[in-house]
């Protein structure tokens, strides 16, 4: 082997699957000179994560990307389910779409193989390339503080050559095994599920067409054999072409090493109790699922888990892949600001990424376990609860209280489409507000839906590489004068880190105010917007001293002395 001169960068990123290349587009938003790493000779050409939910296509958007992403991929229109056969339950998507809460009220069916795609393509246009048939062998920290990784670069397999290379920071994205992970010794506590399943992408011939709505994108069978779900794909080329996932039949179940295509394919019938022809398959996985996380997302705020690396859990919810993308959006600007010398002190920003993810991946994991472990409880309580009630529950209570009550449906939606999280319990969340108002620190920016000659141009894909702060102000209450200092207190001293968006109350800003839910009666609101899209700060008083306590904990000022 032949080594290579040392190389210094701010990042190296282990891993270029959706993560890895999530963290890598945010990182060259910044100008960050960073490396990725990954020892596949190209991304995945099978569809694997499915789901693309309504967090990550605003994610997207900020990106330039989301629609895009919508042209290669399908939006969710519907659900049939069926029980032991038999079509039960039909569930219209856009009974649970809101348009009131964000640009995209609706569920995108994308491959996997298309979503790398999408972000290498943006990565490629910036002049990008990621290091592929490259390994990560080993990493050290030496005494100036700088991580040394040793890579091996396999793409000439008569003379692999050792990468020496230096950074300020190691981010792990290299899924469930990674290797970042085992070397810094780092539990992944959890467990392994029982169950078997097997997930596949081929082509489908339903018997019972007449039983299947035009507009269902998804179906699941339920029986007492297992669970089987079938996404309908992108028509490219054949509009039969299917993705299936599901339990391995029973009679399968001593031949699972040995187990192919074939045999799902003479017993999917059987095992579903419908009549269904798979065909033409393009590729087949076995697989048991786990629940893990790791103790910590980060480990001296030096090196990072993100993704599979850091939490793995059921396909229930399809929430993975999300998660993964989410993680890297909440460390990107984190990372940027610190490697830019933006911050007063290195670890108070990006312990944040630690204290906001994990306990975001703590409770997915927990929900999605038990969600999990209803739908494949053999117990037969259970499995009559499952089969014989939940149809009756659908169809009598659920889908009217979703139909008739706009509160219940928005929080479906908001839960199953991830915009529901948030980071109130963070200590980078604060405000001087009531613990009861609707709207508090850590919560996602609110959606606006304002014709754009009232808000700034562009409000859902705003510069994202500063904060913003939403300035909302009574121009009739008699202390409005505070709001107005206040304002020219930050752009005296924040100006390069903080960007002011103004607004008076009047009819034609009423949707914003209502947005906040700032009380027109009142001085206003405040709302310091992270770039991550979350609420950082919020204030109903406009203390100036209140707010330089907080910000300058994390950030400089550029003259706050003058």
């Amino acid at each position: 082997m032949s080594s290579l001169e040392l190389e210094n960068v701010d990042v190296i990123i282990i891993g270029a699957g959706p993560t890895g290349l999530m963290l890598a587009c945010q990182l060259s938003l910044y100008g960050i000179r960073f490396r990725i790493f990954d020892k596949s000779a190209d991304h995945t050409t099978q569809s694997r994560a499915l789901v693309v939910h309504a967090r990550s296509l605003e994610i997207f958007d900020q990106l330039g990307l989301a629609d895009e992403a919508i042209a290669r991929g399908e939006i969710g229109q519907g659900a049939s389910g069926f029980f032991n056969g038999r079509k039960r339950i039909e569930i219209d998507m856009n009974l649970i779409r809101t348009q009131n809460i964000t640009k995209y009220p609706f569920m995108l069916i994308l491959e996997q193989s298309q979503t790398e795609e999408l972000l290498e393509e943006f990565l490629v246009k910036r002049g990008i390339k990621i290091d592929r048939q490259c390994e990560l062998i080993d990493f050290v920290e030496l005494n100036d503080g700088l991580i040394e990784c040793t890579i091996k670069d396999i793409r000439n397999t008569t003379d692999e050559r050792l990468i020496k290379i230096r950074t300020k920071y190691l981010c792990g994205c290299d899924g469930a095994h990674s290797k970042v992970r085992k070397n810094l010794q780092l539990s992944f506590t959890g467990n392994t599920y029982q169950e078997t399943l097997f997930v596949l992408d081929c082509h489908v011939k339903f018997f019972d067409e007449e039983n299947i709505s035009n507009t269902a994108t998804m179906q699941f069978n339920m029986t007492r054999s297992g669970f089987c779900l079938f996404f309908r794909l992108k028509n490219y080329a054949n509009e039969h072409r299917y993705r299936v996932i599901g339990t391995i039949p029973h009679h399968l179940l001593n031949s699972i090493n040995e187990l192919k295509f074939e045999d799902i394919q003479s017993s999917i019938s059987q095992h579903i109790e419908r009549k269904v022809e798979l065909y033409d398959e393009i590729w087949m996985s076995i697989y048991r699922t786990h629940h893990r996380h790791v103790e910590t997302f980060s480990v001296r705020n030096k090196y990072f888990l993100v993704g599979d690396a850091a939490h793995i859990h059921s396909p229930v919810g399809g929430q993975g892949m999300n998660t993964g993308l989410q993680d890297a959006f909440n460390l990107g600007w984190k990372l940027a600001f610190n490697i830019q010398d933006k911050v007063t002190n290195n670890d108070e920003l990006l312990k944040t990424y630690n204290e906001e993810r994990l306990r975001v991946a703590m409770e997915l994991v927990h929900s999605t376990d038990r969600a999990f472990a209803f739908v494949t409880n053999s117990h037969w309580f259970i499995r009559f609860v499952r089969i014989r009630i939940i149809p009756y529950l659908y169809q009598y209570i659920v889908y009217p209280l979703i139909k008739y009550i706009s509160y219940i449906r928005d929080g479906l939606f908001k839960r199953l489409s991830m915009l529901a999280i948030h980071y109130r319990l963070s200590s980078f969340s604060i405000g001087d507000n009531s613990k009861n108002d609707k709207i508090q620190p850590g919560d996602r920016m609110p959606y606006i839906s304002t014709h754009p000659n009232i808000l700034p141009t562009s409000i859902d894909n705003y510069d994202r590489l500063c904060f913003h702060f939403f300035i909302l102000i009574n121009p009739k209450h008699k202390n409005r004068n505070m709001a107005y200092l206040f304002i020219q207190f930050i752009e005296n001293h924040y100006s390069d880190l903080i960007q002011v968006h103004q607004f008076e109350y009047s009819n034609e800003t009423k949707e914003i105010f209502d947005a906040f839910a700032v009380i027109k009666d009142t001085i206003g609101g405040g709302f310091l917007i992270r770039p991550d899209q979350y609420i950082a700060y919020s204030t109903k008083t406009f203390h100036i001293q209140h707010f330089t306590d907080y910000f300058s904990r994390y950030f400089q000022s550029k003259n706050l002395n003058s």
